[in-house]
């Protein structure tokens, strides 16, 4: 098995496998249903066709379209039609993790109020924080506990805090003197109350029984015509019997309650005091306290009188978030790609990664087979008057590692200049961009050819079009090959798959879960 042969499996591998990716994983899957929902946001900042679709956190769809519709942000979403959404379904834009990455997050609703019908609007929609957006409420929380240090640097400073804690001091030493100076008077009050009872108790009765023949003689004087005085003898009875049943009771429970107060106060004398003493045993330390805070010792009073924590926190912050954007603007797209050179009789094959952080520049990184290899060793043998070159090439792996920079936009169109490896040896390039999907390259690589066996003088200069289809991984190319080498001059056509960072996104997010 001749390395063209193998170089053609190989290609025709890969393009199977992307062609199953595209099949499996993209959201519009063969044989598979289904249906179209409507929303609409006022922003969604960093949303993009592709995203997952998640229902109840299971992954059911993606992101279609994006448009504009009445200074609204028009949303167009394909979700499996097995998998049902309702008349009161909410939509939200999350994002998964640090990274940033965005999907739409769909509540399906209840049943109850019936199934949304394709092409329908799911009204409730509703757009979480970012990343950039929690940063800076961490922010604004650093400014306001700045705030707040500086209004306890100022009451230490006006004496407002030492002058409550004077005055918890002097409360507490009145209230024990206060309880000290009287103690005597409030047992003799008791006392009172006590015989009070008990006098009442003793002689209430003999009363409440001439107020009853009191009142017999009044009736008898009276006679039957005198219709108020019987109306006032019967409220004096009404009161007299009032009396007789409910006093002793009250009376009994004044007295109870004169014995309790008189017991407390005497079993917790000791006590009282012992809290009194405690209560100013509290204030003076914490007096203490706050006089350290205010001289700027320990670590609450370095957090109090040093403004330099407030800053330090704050720069901390704006630190912390710089990289999340660098990662946030950052794009990456996937190369598989083959291509076939007449000329030279070289066939190439290979896998590359093209990394953007800005708008200006990319970094191009590839691994990649050829047909031709390298050569590793040459050995002249001479037998008798004859001599035989033994050459041994290796077909290892080849690598691209290329910095780009754009040095000139006109209009829709922008120039870009290459530098770095090319099939493991030196290159210089130019890339003109017609469009984002149309590309003319030209590569001048291979300087060191000349040392090598049987190789022309000359570098290696390819000149081409790259055009890749819209919405489409799939991507073509052809153009010249080797053009400064009239004895191996010819053409190169290739093709392969270039998988942009959305469509990554979408197929790490509907790669099966282990």
């Amino acid at each position: 098995m001749n390395t063209a042969f193998k170089v053609g499996l190989f290609v025709i591998f890969i393009s199977a496998l992307a062609g199953y990716l595209i099949i499996t994983f993209s959201g519009k899957e063969l044989g598979v249903k289904t249906s179209e929902y409507i929303l609409y946001f006022n922003a969604v900042e960093g949303l993009s066709p592709g995203a997952d679709v998640q229902v109840k956190g299971v992954k059911a769809g993606r992101v279609e379209k994006i448009d504009f519709e009445n200074n609204k942000v028009k949303v167009t979403i394909s979700v499996k039609s097995d998998v049902p959404v309702y008349k009161d379904a909410k939509a939200y834009v999350r994002t998964l993790g640090l990274m940033g990455d965005k999907y739409i997050y769909i509540d399906p609703g209840h049943p109850s109020a019936g199934e949304l019908s394709d092409k329908g609007v799911i009204k409730y929609t509703k757009v979480y924080a970012t990343t950039e957006e929690v940063f800076s409420s961490a922010e604004d929380v650093a400014r306001k506990i700045g705030k707040l240090v500086d209004s306890l640097n100022e009451a230490l400073g006006e004496g407002n805090l030492k002058e409550m804690i004077h005055n918890i001091k002097l409360l507490a030493k009145h209230a024990d003197q206060l309880v000290m100076e009287n103690r005597e008077n409030l047992k003799r009050s008791i006392d009172n109350i006590t015989r009070i009872t008990e006098s009442l108790k003793k002689d209430l009765p003999s009363l409440i029984s001439k107020i009853d023949k009191v009142a017999e003689n009044l009736e008898a004087i009276t006679g039957e015509n005198r219709e108020d005085i019987r109306e006032l003898i019967k409220n004096l009875k009404e009161t007299s019997i009032a009396l007789r049943e409910k006093t002793p009771k009250v009376l009994d429970e004044i007295g109870e309650a004169a014995k309790v107060i008189k017991g407390t106060v005497g079993e917790n004398r000791e006590d009282i005091k012992i809290a009194i003493e405690r209560i100013k045993d509290a204030s003076e330390k914490l007096d203490r306290i706050l006089a350290k805070i205010d001289e700027g010792r320990g670590t609450l009073g370095k957090l109090i009188n040093d403004d330099s924590l407030y800053e330090n926190a704050n720069s901390g912050i704006k630190e912390f978030s710089k990289p999340f954007s660098v990662i946030n603007r950052t794009k990456l797209d996937i190369i598989l790609y083959g291509e076939k050179h007449t000329g030279n009789e070289d066939e190439k094959a290979g896998i590359a990664g093209m990394l953007s952080p800005g708008k200006n520049s990319y970094i191009y990184v590839g691994l990649l087979t050829n047909s031709n290899g390298t050569v590793s060793r040459q050995e002249d043998i001479t037998s008798g008057s004859s001599t035989t070159r033994i050459v041994k090439r290796d077909y290892g792996i080849l690598f691209d590692i290329q910095y780009a920079h754009r040095i000139l936009e006109i209009w829709d169109r922008s120039l870009w200049i290459r530098g770095g490896l090319k099939d493991s040896s030196g290159d210089v390039g130019l890339d003109l961009y017609m469009t984002d999907n149309f590309v003319v390259k030209a590569d001048l690589y291979n300087f060191d050819r000349k040392y090598a066996y049987n190789e022309p003088d000359n570098p290696q200069l390819d000149i081409g079009l790259t055009y890749k289809l819209k919405n489409n991984p799939f991507f073509v190319k052809f153009g010249g090959s080797d053009l400064l080498n009239s004895d191996i001059i010819g053409f190169y056509v290739g093709a392969g798959f270039m998988f942009r960072d959305d469509d990554i996104k979408y197929l790490l997010g509907s790669a099966p879960k282990p």
